[in-house]
């Protein structure tokens, strides 16, 4: 029943929390088990109420050892399906034994449950899959041989443009299942090589399913050229994939280009990072985004009086809107960042305190509104409905504001820094031709995999 309401309550916590949340390929997520559901694990607690969100089946998770305490602390963990496991790292010099929790799950899979677990153990915010550890592979071979035939093993991606920040999107893609039997007669002759072997299989399949950027250094060049090339490269996308799914074929050829030029020309790979770097950190001191260099002028300055017109006219709501919402937006972000400074914690910190403050604020706003200006349930219903869209509103003025604030600066520069603003826009174009004729090499000379 704990886990019924909780799993309620975070799905509408997602539905506000993200402003895109995609999925790819839902119809192959079975609803009912024996199933292993193994994920990329880059934000923390986030990632499980993501995918187990998406499975109409209660799951089951597999948790670290340390989450665990009290007797009533065990209970309630255990209402919310979490199987305990031990981990090295968290037990420093102690005799490591899983057999109870190896146990335990291929128990729950016996009894055609849903599994889910992260098969490279920790949670780090990075665009890339980590070392796979064994021990999915060996509790799915080991509920096999114990009598769930059926068993599959369901590969899940997790992409976040932006995991610690509200309101950033998401790109869920699903894989297609792994029959765990196709490895029963391999399992007969060598368990270990084929426990390696299945455990390469998750990898790859997971590895297909993600962003994967080998290094930090080739992900911010990547970051990079998404930003200043990504937009040109649109129409090269399938045109009848969905904008979500377009955006993940466009980053990922961006990523699979930058990693060919590493190993083939990474002396052209230095350069273009030297060029992106500076251009990059000029925009940065002036406070300016590569959008805005592609601007005419007065383009500039016809959308510039247009969002100070709205400014001007939505400050009612946007004040209405700040005044109701202020403190629950800003209580579980100063909770996140008093908890930990580890960033992969923020954003499932503040999901969670925010399913909590936002409700409260709003019934004791709409109950003290009621109280000290009598109003008619009618009014009163009115009063609660405007609460969370006065709240969206007030996110979008304020995005409103701050590319308008950038827009100003632009003009600034226009009449009094003509020249910089030349410059930036020759640096900008400069890049955008080394970016063209690296796109033609590579389609010339990559396989067609590539």
């Amino acid at each position: 029943m704990l886990y019924l309401i909780l799993k309620l309550i975070y799905k509408l916590g997602l539905w506000v929390f993200f402003r895109r949340f995609e999925v790819r390929n839902r119809h192959l997520m079975p609803d009912r088990g024996p199933l292993l559901v193994v994920s990329n694990h880059p934000n923390t607690f986030m990632d499980p109420i993501v995918t187990a969100s998406l499975l109409r089946q209660p799951v089951y998770f597999i948790a670290k050892s340390t989450l665990f305490g009290s007797g009533l602390q065990n209970r309630m963990l255990r209402q919310m399906h979490l199987i305990p496991i031990h981990r090295r790292e968290d037990n420093p010099g102690q005799a490591i034994s899983n057999e109870e929790a190896f146990a335990a799950s291929s128990v729950a899979l016996q009894q055609h449950k849903t599994l889910l677990i992260f098969p490279e153990g920790n949670s780090f915010n990075q665009r890339r899959l980590r070392k796979i550890k064994t021990g999915t592979a060996r509790i799915a071979l080991e509920a096999l041989s114990a009598g769930a035939a059926d068993l599959r093993i369901l590969p899940v991606g997790l992409n976040y443009t932006a995991p610690t920040r509200f309101r950033s999107d998401v790109f869920v893609n699903v894989g297609e299942p792994v029959a765990v039997a196709e490895y029963v007669a391999a399992c007969q002759q060598d368990g270990q090589e084929t426990v390696l072997a299945l455990t390469e299989e998750i990898r790859k399949r997971l590895e297909g399913l993600i962003i994967h950027t080998p290094t930090d250094e080739e992900d911010e060049l990547a970051r990079q050229v998404e930003i200043l090339y990504k937009g040109r490269l649109a129409a090269d996308a399938p045109s009848d994939a969905p904008a979500h799914l377009q955006d993940f074929l466009l980053t990922r050829a961006i990523v699979s280009s930058i990693n060919y030029f590493s190993q083939k020309d990474p002396v052209r790979v230095a350069a273009l990072k030297q060029k992106l770097g500076d251009y990059m950190e000029q925009l940065r001191r002036l406070r300016l985004r590569d959008e805005a260099m592609g601007l005419r002028r007065d383009t500039v300055l016809q959308q510039s009086l247009l969002r100070v017109l709205f400014l001007v006219l939505g400050l009612p709501v946007y004040g209405y809107g700040l005044l109701h919402n202020y403190l629950p937006y800003i209580i579980p972000a100063k909770a996140a960042r008093a908890a930990t400074h580890e960033e992969e914690w923020h954003a499932p910190i503040m999901l969670t305190v925010g399913i909590f403050t936002f409700p409260l604020f709003y019934l004791l706003e709409v109950w003290l509104a009621r109280e000290l200006l009598q109003l008619s349930w009618a009014w009163t219903t009115l009063h609660l409905l405007s609460l969370p869209l006065s709240g969206f509103f007030t996110l979008y003025y304020w995005g409103t504001l701050r590319r308008t604030r950038e827009h100003w600066l632009l003009l600034r520069l226009f009449v009094k820094r003509q020249d910089l603003v030349s410059s930036l826009r020759r640096q900008r174009q400069e890049i955008v031709t080394e970016l063209e004729a690296a796109k033609a090499d590579y389609l010339a000379q990559a396989s067609p995999d590539s």
